[in-house]
């Protein structure tokens, strides 16, 4: 037997597309994407803060979503998520995908786009962008699982990411504190390290 939450999202999945009953449509550069507030706000912590503490978007037909990390595809992705349950994240998009529910506060996209990374850790690429990407959002979810998987993959690579132009620009000192204290850092000198941290710090 059909759940009867299942019913009703396949109904609201269904009024989407045939546009019955939409009351914003969501724009990420020229494109628009039909929705109903409702739906949003039932997902979205993100989007029920709008609509519910009188924010000027709360009655705007058109939303326009600026933020740099939401692509239409990306976009696209987490609404049809949030219509139809489905997530076709892979290596190539998951990253994207998570940065966009992470601003979203949409946490069931958040929890299956992590889940999906540590269950494919080994094939994903993996550079100093994507973890300290992972440690952010891993921190702010209280994901701790994932967060130790990516700091034993970056200890791993120390020496790789240290040669990295991302070592200077991207890591911050939360996270290359927690690098340097692991037991499994692998370097080819504590010298190595005692200068790389030097670096970081000019």
């Amino acid at each position: 037997m059909v759940a009867h939450s299942e019913i009703l999202l396949s109904k609201c999945a269904l009024f989407r597309d045939q546009g019955e009953f939409i009351d914003v449509h969501l724009k990420v550069s020229e494109e628009l994407f039909p929705a109903h507030r409702i739906v949003l706000a039932a997902n979205s912590d993100y989007f029920h803060a709008m609509f519910a503490h009188g924010m000027k978007e709360s009655n705007q037909e058109v939303i326009e979503l600026k933020d740099e990390n939401i692509s239409a595809e990306t976009l696209k992705i987490v609404l049809d998520f949030t219509y139809g349950g489905d997530l076709p994240v892979n290596n190539e998009n998951v990253f994207e995908v998570l940065l966009a529910a992470d601003h979203l506060q949409v946490t069931s996209v958040v929890q299956q786009c992590c889940d999906y990374i540590l269950a494919e850790f080994v094939q994903l690429r993996f550079d100093v962008q994507s973890y300290c990407l992972i440690c952010t959002i891993a921190d702010r979810h209280g994901l701790i699982d994932l967060q130790e998987a990516a700091q034993y993959k970056m200890a791993s690579m120390y020496k790789e990411i240290c040669e990295s132009d991302q070592f200077l620009s991207d890591i911050n000192a939360d996270q290359l504190s927690s690098l340097l204290s692991r037991d499994d850092l692998s370097a080819p000198s504590e010298n190595f390290v005692f200068n790389s941290a030097i670096q970081w710090i000019k």
